[in-house]
């Protein structure tokens, strides 16, 4: 279906990209997408549009909105066995689940440094317990992680497979909708999740009213320069039309915080070894210079709530 902004509401958008699954998809994953689940076969045509306006970059036209759950459930059955090794907890052959819990912990004592002011006495004097919303759980490594600093942290995705996964290692989680949309969070974490959304502004919403006024948001992603830097190499896999629908801009994005009451900050170099003369420059990088959008194509943006 064709869309427009989801951002400014635009109709106006330029052509950036367009390709088909049998140049766009690697021999690996071909073996393992259900193509016909989505009604779509190797020579469909897709392309990825710039909004003229804002210059927000998506998908366009994309699947329609009752064929999102197939894309992850249906549509990608074979992951799981392709993929085994990312399910071996414990797994030192491939340092797999070790990799994605390293990476986990930066994110968590970036939300932690935010709440710095919680730790500062030794004695819990009127402090209530950090909550924390991990929005795209995937295999639980952060909700893992937040148990050690007694973190209450509940978990949520869309992909079944990986829910039964967190749900076997006595994690809380559930999908979007099944959580109470009364519960406030202190701390919501979407690594990985945005670029996916189908729905931009019912994604923005549910994190707006499930986080405290203050509260920390964090977000990594995907942004514009990633489609240039895959497509002069000519291997795509973070341009991937299935699933990564969205690519914001600066600009774009500040446009859509706006509209839920979010607020960018800036967070220095949280856990992060300083071996060079461009280490100590980085916090200045990330936050001026870059804004959060890397020349590598990846988004990393720290938000505050400011209104509801």
């Amino acid at each position: 279906m064709d869309i427009n902004c989801p951002v400014c509401d635009g109709k106006r958008f330029k052509t950036i990209w367009q390709s088909t699954p049998r140049e766009f998809l690697s021999d690996f994953r071909k073996s393992y997408y259900n193509l016909e689940a989505l009604g779509i076969d190797l020579d469909t045509k897709f392309y990825i549009k710039k909004c003229r306006n804002c210059s927000f970059v998506c998908v366009n036209p994309q699947f329609r909105s009752d064929l999102y759950n197939v894309v992850y459930n249906e549509a990608k059955i074979g992951q799981i066995d392709k993929k085994e090794w990312a399910y071996q907890e414990g797994d030192l052959k491939h340092l797999y689940n070790t990799h994605h819990k390293w990476g986990n912990a930066k994110n968590l004592m970036r939300a932690l440094s935010h709440l710095r002011k919680r730790f500062k006495k030794p004695k819990n004097e009127n402090y209530q317990q950090i909550t924390l919303l991990d929005y795209g759980c995937g295999f639980g490594h952060l909700l893992e992680l937040s148990k050690v600093f007694e973190v209450e942290a509940v978990g949520v995705d869309i992909d079944e497979h990986r829910l039964g996964y967190c749900k076997n290692k006595g994690l809380n989680v559930c999908r979007p909708e099944e959580l109470d949309a009364g519960n406030k969070f202190d701390i919501v974490v979407s690594i990985s999740v945005i670029e996916h959304v189908h729905d931009l502004n019912k994604y923005f919403k549910y994190i707006r009213d499930r986080l405290k006024v203050g509260g920390y948001f964090h977000v990594g992603g995907l942004n514009p320069k990633v489609i240039r830097k895959e497509k002069l190499r000519g291997t795509y896999k973070n341009v991937m039309p299935f699933e990564h629908i969205n690519y914001f801009t600066p600009r774009s994005f500040d446009i859509m915080l706006e509209k839920y009451g979010l607020k960018r900050i800036k967070i220095g170099n949280i856990i992060q070894e300083v071996c060079s003369p461009i280490d100590y420059i980085m916090p200045f990088l990330k936050n001026v210079v870059f804004r959060g959008f890397y020349p590598d194509g990846g988004l990393m943006v720290d938000m505050i709530k400011v209104r509801d």
